[in-house]
């Protein structure tokens, strides 16, 4: 069980290990408002930041949901809201939402440049928060899962993330007002001790994770943060906590009604089941994963389950992922 990314309307291969992500972070919305003892603008004043902030959050929402399509065109609105009002802030959440969902649909180095894009901006405008959340979303383009970096050995896998948890316990005090920030700075920081082998410490991060998005409802996120956890659990031997972590994962994205994250659990849990030699139970799972993304018209992932399917049964084909 190790395959799961961010990036869930599109076939997984074998070697896509587990990037999370990245999954879906969800932008809090902007401050509009400064003492209460100061002279108050006129609401219209902040209309389109406002607007802009709401198209963010429509995005990092279907970005969560795997439908990277529709999390554009949310953030077109949004760059499009946010240059109109000429505001450094608005500008560089919607660079950081903007290249969530590049990195979460495979586009790496678009990713980064965007990320890169709200760093500088952010410097300039002197917001030292957003300045460390950019530097945080670049350390996790730096790590050797979820990047697509092929061919690295242990040690340079483990240097990348001896770096980047560095950036992240540097930058994460500097962010801290905002919690959706936050909570994807302690899973950056949980997937760092897990390729670092300290899965102990990775879990205590990602849950860190999980308890802010369950306490703004971020119901998808919550659920791959669970899922998540099940792959370090996973990857430590702890099968059993695995399949109660995948539980936990199902729980959320059956109460956020996620197809494209249900079908992904059942993959997981079939991934487990298949690794603690339970086949039929593992088929069950393979079938059942197919059978959701069908029925939510994602054809790729479905016929992943497929194969994956025939390959247990041992007859060699491939499924239909009609």
């Amino acid at each position: 069980m190790n395959q799961r990314t961010n990036n869930r309307h599109r076939a997984l291969s074998p070697q896509a290990l587990w990037a999370a992500a990245g999954l879906a972070l969800a932008a809090a919305a902007l401050p509009l408002a400064g003492c209460s003892s100061a002279p108050k603008r006129p609401p219209e004043v902040f209309t389109n930041r406002n607007a802009a902030a709401g198209q963010i959050d429509l995005a990092n929402r279907s970005a969560a949901r795997g439908d990277y399509v529709n999390a554009q065109l949310f953030l077109v609105e949004a760059w499009n809201l946010a240059v109109s009002t000429d505001d450094p802030e608005t500008r560089v959440r919607v660079l950081l939402a903007r290249g969530n969902v590049y990195y979460n649909s495979g586009d790496t180095e678009r990713a980064v440049a965007d990320w890169g894009a709200a760093l500088a901006e952010s410097g300039e405008a002197g917001n030292e928060s957003l300045a460390s959340t950019a530097r945080v979303y670049l350390a996790r383009s730096t790590l050797a899962e979820g990047s697509g970096i092929q061919g690295l050995t242990e040690e340079e896998r483990k240097a990348r993330a001896t770096e980047a948890l560095a950036t992240v316990r540097r930058e994460i005090g500097s962010i801290k007002g905002n919690q959706l920030y936050t909570a994807f700075a302690w899973k950056v920081e949980g997937l760092c001790y897990k390729e670092l082998g300290e899965w102990k410490v990775a879990e205590d991060a990602v849950k860190k994770a999980a308890d802010i998005h369950d306490g703004r409802h971020y119901l998808e996120d919550a659920a791959y943060d669970w899922y998540l956890i099940a792959s370090i659990r996973s990857k430590s031997g702890n099968l059993p906590a695995a399949r109660s972590a995948m539980n936990k994962a199902l729980s959320f994205d059956r109460r956020a009604e996620n197809a494209n994250g249900l079908g992904m659990d059942w993959l997981a849990i079939g991934m487990i089941e298949e690794k603690a030699g339970n086949k039929e139970k593992a088929l069950e799972a393979y079938r059942r994963s197919g059978d959701i993304f069908r029925s939510a018209f994602i054809s790729d992932n479905a016929k992943l389950a497929d194969q994956k399917a025939a390959a247990l049964e041992g007859d060699g084909t491939e499924g239909s992922g009609n």
